[in-house]
Order: structure tokens, then sequence, then C-alpha cells
């Protein structure tokens, strides 16, 4: 419980580090562009205000021929009508200005400012204001290159990708370690549970050597007085004492089966239809005291790989579960199809079906319902599949009642594997 409630605390730091984190990054980007567009402008209103005062010293202009920059594209002074009367090509002074662009701030005031494109494909930040010199008003126009607005934005994208590129390794590791743990775990209680079955065998083994002897005395003899008492209550009893002792016989022999470290039963081919009919003949006379009918449906021609003792004891333990779950006057239905590589076997029953706090642990030993019943029917099942190598499923049918679906590997008819 400690370590679930320091995992999850773990994990949300981790969340909320992460989601700051990206807001930071976020913001810092989205930050990035007016940031750069206030270099930009403030570059131009310090240009501006200089090459004014340059102007205002200098009415022949000839002076700011000298005001040069790297961050300027080109700058031009241009006259109320038009007319430049300054540009850092020289070719151009004295020419018309091609464009309108200057005209609203001749009777507005304030600045301008846009992204243009030149005639080199270049794309320039460009500035406009009025300024004043030798009483009249012009319009300075510069032209800057923002080679220094898009470095903030690439360091800010980099700066964002670093982050980014940091938060997915980190989480990648991260959960990589929680596999990796969580992995370990369940190794440890793999081998903690192979080392409790071990335990258990050895227990088992024990029982079934020292109890099987004494149980099958107290059944002869029990069976004895069945036949040599007259009918009547002390006869009852006799055939109580044959039952529980046969109770307790299978029971020492479910635990020797589910305990054993080896496979139950050699993987041999075995004929499904053969197995259910004996098995179904084995549990005629019980059905038919219950009166429950059983049905039987399986192809002749399919053939599986598992050894006819496991599949008889696989059927066995599933067809008296039905029994026991279905009413009287209920209907249990063995069928067998092939579905690709895999013969699927279908065991359902009309009972109550299964009790939603038992379908975790539906395969889990001594885990049961029932009130009389140790709880290794199913588990001894799960074990015979399983070293078939195939799958058990265990769930509440459509109609009601149970369906158990066994998948076992189909052999051909020439006893290859498919």
């Amino acid at each position: 419980m400690l370590r679930l409630s320091v995992f999850f605390l773990t994990l949300v730091t981790a969340l909320v580090l992460t989601v700051g984190l990206i807001w930071f990054v976020l913001d810092n980007y989205r930050s990035a562009a007016p940031v750069a567009q206030e270099n930009l402008r403030g570059l131009a209103l310090t240009m501006a205000t200089a090459m004014e005062g340059v102007a205002a010293r200098d009415p022949s202009l000839r002076s700011l021929a000298s005001f040069q920059s790297s961050e300027i594209a080109y700058a031009a002074l241009l006259s109320a009508q038009g007319k430049i009367l300054f540009h850092t090509n020289s070719d151009l002074v004295g020419s018309d200005v091609a464009d309108v662009r200057y005209r609203p701030l001749l009777t507005r005031g304030g600045l301008s400012e846009a992204r243009i494109g030149l005639g080199t494909g270049e794309t320039v930040y460009e500035f406009q204001t009025p300024v004043h010199f030798s009483g009249q008003t012009s319009i300075l126009r510069l032209a800057l290159h923002t080679w220094r607005s898009e470095s903030v934005m690439r360091r800010a994208r980099q700066g964002m990708t670093v982050i980014f590129s940091l938060l997915t390794v980190g989480w990648v590791l991260g959960l990589t370690i929680i596999w990796l743990l969580r992995r370990q775990v369940q190794q440890q209680r793999q081998v903690t549970r192979q080392q409790e079955l071990a335990r258990l065998g050895e227990v088992g083994a024990v029982l079934a050597h020292e109890i099987r002897n004494p149980l099958s005395g107290i059944k002869g003899y029990g069976q004895l007085l069945e036949e040599r008492l007259p009918k009547g209550k002390e006869r009852g009893f006799a055939a109580l004492i044959v039952n529980e002792a046969q109770r307790l016989e299978g029971l020492a022999q479910d635990i020797l089966l589910y305990t054993r470290s080896d496979s139950l039963v050699p993987v041999v081919p075995c004929q499904p239809a053969l197995v259910a009919s004996m098995v179904l003949e084995l549990l005629a006379p019980q059905a038919q005291e219950q009166g429950i009918r059983l049905l039987f449906d399986i192809p002749e021609e399919l053939m599986v790989s598992c050894a006819e003792a496991g599949l008889q004891q696989l059927l066995l333990n599933l067809l008296t579960n039905g029994l026991q779950a279905s009413p009287a006057g209920g209907i249990i239905a063995v069928t067998g199809r092939r579905k690709g590589k895999w013969v699927e076997l279908r065991v359902k029953d009309n009972g109550l079906g299964i009790a939603p706090e038992m379908r975790k642990v539906l395969f889990e030993p001594f885990r049961t319902s029932k009130a009389r019943g140790a709880g290794l029917g199913l588990a001894v099942c799960k074990k015979i599949v399983d070293g078939c190598g195939g799958s058990i499923e265990l769930r509440n049918g459509k109609d009601g009642g149970a369906e158990c679906i066994v998948r076992l590997p189909i052999v051909l008819q020439n006893g290859e594997s498919a």
C-alpha cells in the first residue's frame, strides 16, 4: 500500500512538473514574437531619431550618406509630395516614390510598421515615421533586416524543441523503468508462487501417499457395510461414509494433479469426440437423476494436441461444474469446431452464471463459491490447457448460464500441427 502511494505521488509530481514546463515553454515561445517585434521597433525608433537629428543639422542631407548600419536594408527620406529627398541608393534621389504608403502618416501622424518583400526575395521590417527639419515635414522610411528577430524566434523554437525532447526522453525512460519494475515484481510473484506450489506439491505428495490408503480402507469397509446392512437408517450412514471417502479421494487427487511440477500428461494427439462421448457416458446417470439433458456435437475428424487422459479430466471437471450449476430440466451442451489452427471446444450450461466477485479468480486454486469443494477443478483445467499450449476462457453466456471456451492446437490428418 505504501509503495502504491509513493508511486502515485511520484506520478502526480511528474505530471505537474511536465505541465509546468510545457506551459513555460509555450508561453516563452508565444512571447518571443512580440519581443522580436519590440526589438526591431526600438532599433528603428533609435535610428529614426538619430537620422532626424542629422537632417536637422545638415539640411542638404549629405551627412545622411555617412549614416550606415548593417541592420539597414535601405533608408529613404520622402517629401510630402512623394519626392525621394534621400536614399541609400543615390541613383534614386530626386525620383518619385512608387507607392503611397507614406501618405496616411502626413495627416494622422504616428508611425507604421510592416513586413514587406524586396525584389531580392528577402523579407524586411519596414518602419515609417514623420520627421521634421528645415520647417517641413517629411517621411522617413527604414527597411531593417530581420535576422536579429529571427534569431530570437529561432532560439525560442530551439528551446521548445530541447524541452519537449527532454520531456519525451524522460517519460520514455520513466515508463520503461516502471515497466521493468512491474515485470520484476511479476517475476518475483511468479517465483514466490512456484516456490509455494513446490511446497504444496510436497504436501500433496505426502497427502496422496498417507491418506489414500486409509481412505481406500474406509471406503472399502463402508461399501461392505452398505452391502450387508439391511435397508434403513444404518445403511444410509454406511452410504454416507462411502460418499465422503470418495470425495476426499477426489480432493487428494486434485491436489496431487495441480501441484505436480511437470506436465500433467504427455502432449499427444487425441480425438475430442471420442473423449467427450466417454465422459458424457460416465456422467449420464448423474445427469438423468438431476433431470438434466446432455447434448453433444463434436465432429469425429477433429484431432487435438492433448493427451486423452488430460482432455478427459478437463471435460469431466467442466461438465461436473455444469451439472452442479444447472437446475432440474436444464441443458448442458458440448460442442467442438475448427477455428483456424485451433479446435474450439465449448461447454455451456443454463445455470445462474458466474458471480461478479468470482470472475477475476476463476482459475486460482482454492477459490470457490460452492459450500462443498476445494476450488481446484478449474485450476487443474487451466494447467492441463496450458500444458497443451492452448487457452481457456470462462464467461457468462448471452442467454444466461456459463460458457467455457477451450482452444487446443489442431492436429491435421497427417499428424502434423497446423
